[in-house]
């Protein structure tokens, strides 16, 4: 397992760099501003919409990590051929999904955990008049954090399924944002056609996480049944 980790950080090693530029960036910048206006003109911004705000942009940003994180997962080996190697040694195909699961859920987790620790652990202790129960119950939070996450967890199984179905990489993490697409697009449409107003604001969320994890359970599946590797 620990040879399948390496390779796979290998293999993803760039997208792990692009995943913590785009994830600490936002909050690197936020906090130069800070020491700028403190430098400047005496004013430091630690209000709760700031932390909020700068995690939604690092969340944001982070969503196109998730997709390649995705549709790295299968598909990048096919591209270079070496998956054909790794069916001739004797591992298991179980212990391959593995350790692409592993890398994929704790990169996702690890960029989640620096925005939650960020904000509902750091911002408290800095800023004025807040504690995490303020942040935690604050309405527009949650719900901005709550779409986040399910467009996480779509785009991550959406390009795992990809990843397992076809050979190129870059395709499956485009069809992932094109799931996507479909997903808001459909909501949007029923919800016109048939006048629910409402259907998009309320069923967006569990659609996204039922078709996120569909597709990674069903990426799995696919790939341990394939004939070819």
């Amino acid at each position: 397992m620990k040879s399948l980790l390496w390779k796979d950080y290998r293999i993803n090693r760039l997208l792990l760099i692009f995943g913590f530029v785009v994830c600490v960036g936002p909050w690197v910048i936020a906090i130069a501003r800070n020491q700028y206006l403190d430098w400047r003109y005496g004013l430091v911004i630690l209000d709760p919409e700031f932390w909020a705000t700068t995690a939604s942009f690092s969340l944001g940003f982070s969503v196109a990590t998730f997709a390649m994180l995705g549709g790295n997962a299968i598909a990048a080996e096919r591209a270079d051929r070496s998956a054909e190697f790794l069916a001739y040694l004797p591992v298991s195909r179980w212990t391959i999904l593995a350790s692409k699961s592993i890398l994929a859920l704790s990169t996702g987790a690890a960029i989640w955990l620096v925005n939650l620790v960020a904000v509902l652990i750091a911002a408290p202790r800095v800023a004025v008049a807040m504690s995490a129960a303020d942040v935690a119950a604050n309405a527009e939070i949650r719900q901005v954090f709550g779409v986040l996450a399910a467009m996480s967890v779509l785009l991550l199984g959406a390009g795992w399924f990809w990843s397992a179905v076809l050979n190129s990489h870059g395709l499956a993490t485009g069809m992932s944002f094109f799931v996507l697409v479909v997903v808001a697009m459909g909501l949007v449409g029923l919800g016109f056609g048939c006048g629910l107003r409402n259907l998009f604001e309320n069923w967006f969320v569990s659609v996204c996480v039922a078709v996120g994890s569909g597709g990674y359970i069903v990426g799995c599946v696919y790939y341990l049944h394939r004939l070819e590797p």
